[in-house]
């Protein structure tokens, strides 16, 4: 009896087992080994996707809840501001249908909860806190929530998928890989004896290549038979082995290098048959207008829109007939804007092209910001050229207008009442006081012009003007106009000068009744803008608290050949002398740069013209004006003025005109004269022109007289504008500034104010 007989039923079981583990099949230990590895990391991933999905739908719930509080507390800002309880409520009531909301509570700067909704959801809820502002200022608060419930029940949801599919994936997996295992074992060994037999008869050619299993040791036992047969080719094996090998590395480093080559290239690259049809497609997916899986395999025209697919057809074509680059742009239509495309076709046989296609959007748009830059730039230099020719202009007109202004303002203080001479004097001061305002539109042109700032308010410069004779001259001449007037009441103060802007809404209300038709509207409207980004248009808008001044019409428009030229000196479409002097949106222009604002301006042919002005807002507060005084207010006491200019029409007028104030008047023709006087005799003022030639000027005659003479007192005068030298000579100790033509009054108090100045 042997050994195994003596053991007992239940030993001999457990032998048999032992025995049978370890004869354990080769097959059974790889499709273990390899089903739990792919299990691992099937499991490994849906654990990780689990976690990043989970993760994303947190940050996205939170992205909402931050939204929800920023949007709620923008749209109660102005309700809360206006104590609109009812449309607290409805705000509230809107956003709590939400079935995510479950809790909002709005309360005022006070806590005071004006709604308030809340549901018992448990503690699973993300919560937000934000301050209701209105003017940056906080006037009240919101406590928003919202339910997880709807994120765990889509994390439990994705978790009994990923289990469902781990468990898929082993079922699969197990069952296929013992099935493919046992198949792929049974085949190499059928094979490994089929070879053994075919050496063993004497088939040396014969060659194991498709057999790689070392377990099999019976391979040793059959090969040693043909070890001196096998020994006497291994030279000649080991060289078809190395070639072999060399092909296969130059092989792969072709593959290699040819598909880095394409992965580097930055494009989408198209195949097309002769029919257009999409052969091959490599690219990014944002860079296709279309996944991937539908293009291959369709034709061009069932993938691009018909208006691109049209051109790609007649580039396509000409590409197979003539065999050379077609270089062609098309533009795509996407979510975010549109964008740019450069395509390049060639024909590489009579059935393939190739198309590579490049995004050029940021090319195209860095062009066109580059051609804005510049013309804008060129606007800018034409207009400074322009201001700086009508601005040389101005001041030897000012001079020579002197004395159509000043001298019958003189004559007519010494005409009886009934003298017949007034009429006839009176028209030529008004004749000389339209040039002067001619010649202040030049210096405005010039950006020259703005001499005074004042804190002002536009809805009153707007109401001065609808009461002025100019208007109702307007309204005789266009009586079908219909004014539509719509301005806030609570418009903030800007600075700048009532004459300019006054001048400006004239111009634009005058320009809209002459481009309309009978019957036609005029809407005139201000606002107050804060604008919170940089804004890039006909004119760069800054950052800032601006009051918008927009003027309409329902006219016959701008052409798109005119509208870039409207600002220009000169140009107009109309009669010149019939209806103005091309100067008046030169002058709006010139305007609204002196007071650093910006304009824009929309046209449409046949519909109408907007224009649109944006000036910023001041919070300094306003001068209350003083009552008008009278000429006998503003009489001299004989203090000895010195008049400074080099023109002698001027030094005449001016002291006709401080003579006749009372004051003992003395001139001389130049800077250095005005210095050796001041040497000689002292005096009470200067009337000091800014401007002489030859000599030194206004500003090194005053500095030279306040080295020995400190704290004289003058008046400085220009034909020209206030310009860098007479800001600085005001810093000297300079009193006011007057322009000329002198105008009677304006030099009486000007003198009066300085001398009174102590």
């Amino acid at each position: 009896m042997t050994h195994l007989e003596n053991k007992t039923p239940a030993a001999k079981k457990r032998h048999a087992g032992l025995f049978k583990f370890k004869r354990r099949s080769l097959s059974t230990e790889l499709a273990i080994s390899l089903v739990t590895v792919v299990v691992l990391v099937v499991g490994a991933i849906l654990f990780l996707l689990y976690n990043r999905q989970s993760d994303l739908w947190y940050r996205q719930l939170q992205t909402k809840a931050d939204e929800y509080a920023v949007n709620l507390s923008e749209t109660l800002a102005v309700p809360m501001w206006d104590f609109d309880d009812e449309q607290i409520q409805r705000i509230g009531e809107g956003y709590t249908r939400n079935n995510i909301v479950t809790t909002l509570i709005i309360q005022d700067g006070d806590g005071t909860i004006l709604y308030q909704y809340q549901l018992d959801t448990g503690t699973h809820q993300i919560r937000r806190e934000q301050p209701i502002k209105h003017g940056g200022k906080p006037i009240g608060q919101i406590r928003l929530a919202l339910s997880l419930d709807t994120y765990h029940s889509d994390q439990i949801w994705l978790r009994n998928i990923a289990i469902v599919v781990l468990v898929v994936c082993f079922v699969v997996i197990t069952t296929a890989t013992g099935i493919l295992l046992r198949v792929l074992m049974r085949k190499p060994m059928a094979l490994l004896y089929q070879g053994m037999d075919r050496v063993a008869r004497g088939d040396y050619d014969y060659r194991f290549d498709e057999v790689h299993h070392e377990e099999m040791i019976n391979i040793a036992r059959r090969f040693s038979s043909m070890a001196d047969r096998i020994r006497k080719r291994e030279q000649s094996l080991q060289k078809e082995v190395r070639d072999r090998k060399q092909a296969e590395q130059k092989s792969r480093e072709s593959e290699a290098r040819t598909k880095a080559i394409l992965d580097a290239i930055p494009d989408v690259i198209f195949q097309f048959d002769h029919e257009g049809r999409f052969l091959d497609v490599r690219g990014e997916a944002e860079e296709l207008h279309t996944p991937a899986e539908k293009i291959v395999g369709y034709r061009i025209d069932r993938v691009m829109p018909s208006e691109i697919s049209h051109v790609f057809h007649r580039q396509l074509k000409a590409a197979f007939d003539i065999r050379c680059v077609k270089v062609f742009e098309y533009q795509l239509s996407f979510n975010n804007g549109i964008r740019h495309y450069e395509c390049r076709l060639v024909a590489v046989s009579d059935q393939l092209a190739i198309g590579i296609v490049r995004d050029i959007t940021r090319q195209v748009s860095a062009a066109e910001e580059n051609r804005r830059l510049i013309d804008q730039l060129q606007r800018a230099q034409k207009m400074e050229a322009l201001g700086m020719l009508a601005g040389g202009v101005a001041h030897d007109l000012n001079n020579i207008l002197s004395g159509l202004v000043s001298y019958p303002e003189l004559i007519l203080m010494d005409l009886p009442p009934k003298s017949p001479l007034k009429k006839p004097i009176r028209t030529i001061q008004r004749s000389g006081e339209r040039a002067a305002n001619i010649v202040q539109d030049l210096l405005t042109l010039a950006r020259r012009g703005v001499s005074v700032a004042e804190i002002v308010n536009l809805n009153q410069i707007i109401q001065d003007y609808l009461k002025s004779p100019e208007y109702k001259a307007l309204r005789d001449h266009y009586p079908g106009i219909d004014l539509q007037l719509n301005i806030v009441d609570d418009l903030l103060d800007i600075s700048g000068s009532p004459i300019h802007l006054t001048k400006t809404v004239m111009n634009l209300v005058s320009n809209a009744a002459e481009a309309s038709v009978d019957q036609g509207i005029i809407r005139i409207k201000t606002e107050n803008r804060y604008i919170d980004t940089p804004i890039k248009g006909y004119e760069d808008i800054q950052e800032g608290d601006y009051v918008v001044l927009t003027v309409a019409d329902n006219g016959i428009g701008i052409s798109d050949e005119d509208i870039n030229r409207i600002f220009e000196p000169f140009y107009t479409k109309k009669v010149m002398g019939r209806s103005g002097t091309g100067l008046g949106m030169a002058v709006v222009w010139g305007t609204v740069k002196d007071h650093n604002g910006a304009i824009d301006v929309s046209s449409t042919p046949q519909q109408g013209t907007t224009v649109t002005i944006l000036l910023p807002a001041t919070t300094a507060c306003r001068i209350q004006s003083s009552d008008p005084e009278t000429i006998d207010d503003l009489m001299g006491d004989g203090q000895r003025i010195l008049v400074i200019d080099d023109i002698q029409e001027q030094r005449q007028i001016a002291t006709d005109m401080l003579t006749r104030l009372g004051y003992q008047v003395e001139s001389v023709e130049s800077g250095e004269a005005a210095v050796g006087h001041v040497r000689r005799q002292s005096v009470d003022l200067l009337l000091l022109d800014m401007i002489m030639e030859p000599g030194i000027d206004g500003l090194e005659t005053y500095r030279r007289i306040i080295d020995f003479c400190p704290g004289q007192r003058a008046v400085i005068t220009s034909g020209f504008s206030e310009s860098e030298r007479v800001q600085e000579t005001r810093r000297l100790g300079a009193g006011a500034y007057v322009k000329k033509p002198y105008r009677f009054e304006t030099l009486a108090k000007a003198v009066k104010s300085v001398l009174e100045d102590i």
